[in-house]
């Protein structure tokens, strides 16, 4: 599918927000001038933001976003049925690849996507034979050993756990939350990274992720959110979140 160009003010979004994460996600996105409408979906919260109100129905939307963490099945299979792609801010494992009619968007969060993708940060200029480290953060207790992660402020140092080759997770047991990638070689170490309040950061992933959908980044079928790669970066950079860029020949 390739992407479609939007016009200012016409991108209707159904939003399904069960937490802060959702509610953040849609201020993202009524921030943004080419989205017309946001339908309130089930029971998201009311809201007295301009340019929003209930939605009883999927049919006439561009896109569907969600930070439901269970029972996605209903809205799913609505969107199915009305050809509306989906945007799902968990990973959600449990939907099996491939075979929709439509795009289904899964991990449109921080570690799945955000992380994933700074290596298509302008500062990144990956080549072949760098070495990759990424890390990101997710709420549980702050680890007392293991291999220790410079976050951008006001995170900082920070002890990871591998989670995967070359992938490692810290814990965080207050607001912030943060990604960061390292790349060394021979043309020197660059690191990118970002901190920011938890929610937020999430949201703005979402969203991303949602305006991906709603101009046709994503082919139909079952896909993570960082498969958009370069294009879900350019939206993300949008919303000027402030990346912390540190380079050894700089």
């Amino acid at each position: 599918m390739g992407a479609r160009r939007i016009l200012a003010g016409i991108v209707r979004v159904l939003l399904d927000a069960t937490s802060e994460i959702g509610l953040r996600a849609g201020k993202v996105l009524l921030a943004d001038a080419d989205v017309a409408w946001i339908g309130l979906w089930g029971t998201s919260p009311a809201t007295r933001q301009p340019r929003s109100g209930p939605a009883t129905s999927v049919d006439g939307y561009d896109v569907a976003v969600t930070d439901r963490a269970d029972h996605l099945g209903d809205l799913v299979a609505r969107c199915s049925v009305a050809g509306v792609p989906v945007v799902i801010w968990r990973d959600a494992e449990d939907i099996a690849p491939g075979g929709a009619a439509i795009p289904i968007i899964t991990g449109a969060n921080v570690g799945s996507a955000l992380a994933e993708i700074l290596v298509h940060h302008p500062a990144a200029r990956p080549t072949d034979d760098d070495a990759v480290t990424i890390s990101w953060t997710e709420p549980g207790s702050p680890l007392r050993s293991g291999e220790p992660v410079a976050f951008p402020d006001p995170i900082g140092m920070s002890w990871t756990r591998k989670r995967r080759p070359g992938r490692s997770v810290a814990f965080r047991d207050d607001e912030w939350s943060g990604a960061v990638i390292r790349l060394e070689g021979p043309s020197g170490e660059r690191i990118i990274g970002v901190s920011d309040h938890g929610a937020f950061l999430e949201a703005i992933v979402l969203a991303s992720a949602a305006r991906c959908a709603a101009e046709g980044v994503y082919e139909p079928g079952v896909h993570p959110a960082m498969s958009a790669g370069e294009q879900l970066m350019n939206r993300i950079e949008a919303a000027e979140l402030d990346f912390a860029v540190w380079r050894s020949n700089s």
